[in-house]
């Protein structure tokens, strides 16, 4: 076999496939072609490995970026729904009770974990901005927190449309037609974030190198704990205020709670802590 045929196997072997291939292999033809020197170039899995790495950094440094742009008109919708609804209806007012209960808490809970996790994507991709090329682990860490952000996101916007559907009658049409319509409208840029991301992780990166953690994200020498208890205060003080005197300190508890489960159990997984 040709060098180009077994760069093309190893190429194949990392996940690189369709026209992004073709035109390696063209550039890497052009390039053999001119020094007439495979040996100097590189052993094909090497070289297939380079590629890879680069291209999963790249693509994981977009995608990072991407889904948090792709969550905008999705904050939006949310935005305008919540600030002119009006009068919440009675919660055990659903048209079917065990669909509407799960929407409305989904509707309060998905639009929280999104936002988290695209922000955390971007503080990594600002945290690792001066690297060429991302260690594995962080490729992982980036993926991680793209597909959840891109899942709950749209997740919180099928529990809004589903919320309106189930309580329609205590809400004023126009919200009801609202929500359904840029539901659908929100879910589009998500549909390209998932696909982009889709493509980026097929690739398959071995780059040397651990991930960071929270504290990294952020520049600061606090342990992790510490900063999801500070951020867990500072939620907390927020909902106490909003909420004012009757549900504040209900909501309160609630946003701290809900901060530190959050923390515990995705910790790891989003590269939070180790």
């Amino acid at each position: 076999m040709s060098y180009l045929d077994d760069l093309s196997t190893e190429l194949a072997a990392v996940g690189i496939a369709g026209s992004r291939k073709r035109r390696i292999l063209a550039e890497v033809d052009d390039h053999l072609r001119e020094s007439g020197d495979a040996a100097g170039f590189g052993s094909p899995s090497l070289v297939a490995q380079r590629f890879a790495d680069e291209l999963a950094s790249t693509g994981a440094r977009k995608a990072g970026i991407g889904t948090f742009l792709a969550l905008v008109p999705a904050g939006l919708l949310y935005v305008v729904l919540f600030a002119f609804s009006g009068p919440s209806p009675d919660i055990a007012s659903a048209h079917t009770f065990a669909i509407g209960l799960p929407a409305a808490a989904l509707m309060l809970l998905a639009p929280q974990v999104a936002l988290a996790a695209a922000l955390l994507g971007v503080l990594r991709v600002r945290a690792r901005r001066g690297d060429p090329v991302l260690p594995a682990a962080e490729v992982r860490v980036l993926r991680r927190r793209a597909a959840v952000a891109v899942s709950a996101g749209a997740i919180a916007l099928a529990a809004a449309a589903t919320y309106a559907l189930e309580y329609r009658a205590g809400l004023p049409s126009w919200w009801v037609t609202t929500a359904l319509a840029a539901a659908g409208v929100a879910l589009v840029p998500l549909a390209a974030a998932a696909a982009a991301l889709r493509a980026t992780s097929r690739l398959e990166p071995r780059a040397a190198g651990t991930a960071g953690e929270i504290s990294d994200d952020l520049g600061v020498g606090a342990s992790p704990w510490r900063v999801c208890l500070v951020a867990a205060a500072v939620i907390a003080i927020a909902a106490l205020v909003a909420g004012g005197p009757d549900e504040g300190p209900r909501n309160a508890v609630a946003e701290f709670v809900a901060v530190c489960a959050g923390f515990a159990v995705l910790g790891r997984f989003l590269g939070l802590r180790r």
